[in-house]
């Protein structure tokens, strides 16, 4: 107990005259909105040099525990690991050097966001041995844009910029920042750069900014009106405001005045040094005016230059040299992308430039195999083999095919059976797949695309595959899909994907006789299980925004598909009971599907707060009753509601059955929201594993969309839809690995179950942690790989 109260005292090792940094804490009086009030306090506390200890919940140094109760020796090994991976924190002295650097850090952040006369005082309460810092900050009022004035020493650039003007960040009314000047700087020199004048850049750009209300002195020569003015409009307005004045100049360098033309363009497709360069012996060629020099054929010319936009004879643009970069880089066949610009001093009419395209070829074929052990709840030991292969430059024509064939089995543990633990093991089912889609680099249509098509990332792609599900006590289900889609990108956060036609063949060759009898008792089963073929059309949209300029406090996702199956077959007569006689099936599927899936991420200092709310609803019509079984929904497992199995709840208030886990619970709507908090926990290896925390709740259920004498409590009804509604919460820890791989731990447990009548659903009551049956029929832990979304 002794050395347990020394090791905690987290002072023990600060010298006479020195202080152990506790706290810093920030009071900003500021007119800034509530809205954005958060985000304000969040960058300035960013902006403290000197911080505290981390205190686990805020009152208990754990890593300054560490680092004393072990004081000597990481004093002498300054260089430990443990040190350099802060899983050890040596104890922070206050030092009123870094405090006078905070304060000013944080008067130079507040003048850059237009705050010129802020305030920041700050003072320290020193008090057993422990130091209370705390900065006091009166912002006072951001300046507003009132005008924006041009002085360009040149008509025609003058007259290119002012053309642009709608497009300004300088907005007047808005609130001024320095970054506001930077990022219309930036808009500047891109949008002339655009139109030819290569080399003007930033440094071309200045501002002046006029802080003086020019109606305060509308009548210089009587300073009295001057003074009333100054009282009167002071009073009127409550924020100051002032002018902008953007400077153009070309200085000493008139090139930044030319406009400049592309006269040619090299490109080297499989470059492999600089010695390339002046190598007499490559292959040339040349295609719609660009020239081609390479060791051979690694990719066809006419695919580069499909996604080349530096073009002879055009004026130069830097949207379109960065265009160029980009997606080339996406045809996946190349390493690296580098393209040099040079002035052609052999062209003497006009300002031109040679353009030089060199790209390292990437690794051609992908061969990975991937092994899997798994447990589950109507299972105790699963195991799968996935064996894939891609070649990513197919016929050179920068195709991708990816081909894999999977196959796992699942197996139940029963002591009681056999003499040795392998034949304890009772095979439970089995299953095998081939799958193998054709991704190509532009749009396979009957007529021919346009160049903005090309500059859309256009893909075409091609899909087939055969998989096998056999539940050894059951049946064997069979699926056979085939499809053909669009995919292009609208915009950097838009993209399309459509499907104007696809295939599925859902055929059930055994049956035993156990199942057969179930489904003849339930029409939903037989439906869902019922021999289908499935021809359809489906069409999503994505939106999301990680990259751009808001997202550094936050970003969405979106996602939204509509699907519709059977109107084609339905509509051409005897195509459809053809097609049912080619494959010996009775029916074809009739259904539309609605899905969608949106997110929002917030960034709370270190931690981020999650949410998704996402689901789906399909209406079977004309002679379909049900979703064929594979288009169904469920609910439950490691990316769900987290408090239940997969596949184990619902529909609506249906309560579980211990005699039937070998029948999915599936259904025709799903409605799931999702909500996490995740914070960072400790770091190791410098940084290389992290161990993350999350706080976590669910809630959703699935349902019918029509109603079932077997399910009596399974389909939507407006009127039942709130006790319908399942609820778990949990906590759980994440690995990242590097920041590619994340092994996932989620304990979680239900707080409302739909099946329960009593307290609407509510078992919050019920919750016994200290209850070993209760955690044996309610805790349920998910191991998985990444995040749920």
């Amino acid at each position: 107990m002794a050395v347990l109260f020394s090791a905690c005292d987290s002072t023990k090792h600060i010298g006479e005259g020195q202080y152990l940094l506790r706290k810093n804490t920030l009071k900003v009086k500021s007119d800034v909105p509530v809205t954005k009030r958060g985000e304000f306090n969040d960058q300035l506390n960013s902006l403290v040099v000197q911080k505290p200890n981390s205190y686990s919940f805020g009152v208990f140094p754990f890593k300054l525990w560490l680092y004393n109760s072990r004081y000597d020796k990481y004093q002498r090994d300054t260089a430990n690991y443990q040190i350099k991976s802060k899983t050890v924190e040596k104890p922070v002295v206050y030092d009123s050097v870094l405090q006078r650097r905070t304060e000013q850090n944080l008067k130079s952040f507040l003048f850059n966001q237009g705050f010129f006369y802020a305030k920041v005082r700050d003072t320290v309460v020193k008090k057993n041995k422990k130091a209370y810092v705390t900065y006091n900050i009166e912002t006072g009022t951001n300046y507003l844009i009132n005008a924006i004035k041009y002085d360009v020493d040149d008509s025609v650039i003058r007259r290119d910029i002012e053309k642009m003007g709608d497009e300004t960040y300088l907005k007047k009314g808005t609130d001024f920042s320095m970054g506001l000047l930077d990022e219309e700087m930036s808009r500047i020199t891109n949008n002339l750069q655009d139109l030819g004048y290569y080399k003007f850049s930033q440094s071309n750009i200045s501002f002046v900014l006029d802080t003086m209300n020019k109606n305060y002195f509308r009548n210089a020569e009587n300073p009295f009106e001057t003074a009333i003015n100054f009282l009167a409009l002071q009073k009127q307005q409550k924020r100051p405001t002032l002018d902008v004045k953007i400077v153009v100049r070309a200085d000493d360098d008139s090139s930044a005045y030319f406009k400049y033309v592309i006269s040619n363009v090299m490109v080297y497709p499989d470059n492999l040094s600089s010695d390339d360069f002046r190598d007499s012996t490559l292959e040339e060629s040349e295609y719609n005016g660009i020239k081609f020099r390479y060791h051979r054929h690694y990719v066809h010319d006419e695919v580069v230059a499909r996604h080349i936009y530096l073009n002879k004879g055009e004026v130069y643009s830097q949207s379109n040299y960065s265009q160029t970069i980009t997606k080339l880089n996406e045809l996946g066949v190349f390493q690296t992308v580098r393209i040099y610009r040079r002035d052609d001093t052999a062209v003497h009419d006009q300002h031109a430039l040679r353009v030089v395209i060199v790209m390292t070829p990437s690794k051609k074929h992908d061969f990975t195999t991937n092994f899997e052990v798994s447990n589950g709840s109507t299972y105790s030991l699963g195991g799968a083999l996935i064996v894939s292969f891609r070649d990513h430059n197919l016929a050179h024509g920068a195709n991708l095919l990816s081909t894999s064939i999977n196959g796992g089995i699942e197996s139940a543990y029963y002591p009681s059976r056999g003499d040795n633990i392998f034949e304890h093991f009772y095979l439970l089912s089995k299953n095998v797949g081939f799958n193998t889609s054709l991704d190509m680099p532009k749009f396979l249509v009957p007529f021919r695309p346009t160049r903005n098509d090309n500059a859309n990332l256009p893909r075409t792609i091609f899909g087939a595959g055969f998989n096998l599900l056999d539940r050894v006590d059951y049946f064997t289900l069979t699926n056979t899909a085939a499809s053909l889609s669009y995919a292009w990108r609208e915009t950097p956060t838009k993209t399309w994907n459509i499907s104007p036609a696809f295939i599925n063949i859902q055929r059930l060759p055994r049956v035993a006789d156990s199942f057969q009898k179930r489904m003849d008792e339930n029409d939903f089963l037989r439906n869902s299980y019922k021999e289908n073929f499935i021809e359809g059309e489906n069409v999503s949209f994505t939106f999301t925004n990680p990259n751009t300029r808001a997202a550094k406090f936050g970003y969405s996702y979106v996602n939204l598909g509509l699907e519709e199956a059977g109107t084609v077959l339905s509509a051409v007569h005897g195509l459809g009971q053809a097609l049912n006689n080619l494959y010996s099936i009775n029916q074809y599927a009739q259904y539309v599907k609605f899905d969608f899936d949106l997110r929002r991420f917030i960034n709370v200092r270190k931690s981020v707060a999650a949410v998704r709310f996402y689901g789906g609803i399909g209406l079977p019509y004309d002679k379909s009753s049900t979703l064929p079984y594979i288009k169904q929904y469920f609910v439950g497992g490691a990316y769900s509601i987290r408090g239940w199995r997969v596949r184990s709840l619902g529909p609506g208030a249906t309560p579980p059955d211990s005699t039937t886990n070998y029948i999915d619970r599936t259904g025709d709507i799903k409605l799931e929201m999702n909500a996490e908090y995740r914070f960072p926990i400790v770091q190791l290896f410098s940084g290389a594993m992290k161990l993350n925390g999350a706080f976590f709740a669910d809630a959703g259920n699935i349902w019918l969309a029509q109603k079932s004498s077997e399910y009596p409590n399974g389909n939507l009804e407006w009127k039942t839809f709130g006790h319908d509604i399942a609820m778990s919460t949990g906590a759980g820890a994440r690995v990242d690995i590097g920041g590619f791989f994340v092994i996932r731990f989620d304990l979680a447990f239900p707080l409302k179950k739909p099946y329960v009548a009593e307290n609407g659903g509510w078992v919050i009551k019920q919750i016994s942690p200290y209850d070993s049956d209760w955690r044996d029929q309610n805790l349920i832990l998910n191991i998985a790989i990444g995040y749920p979304f």
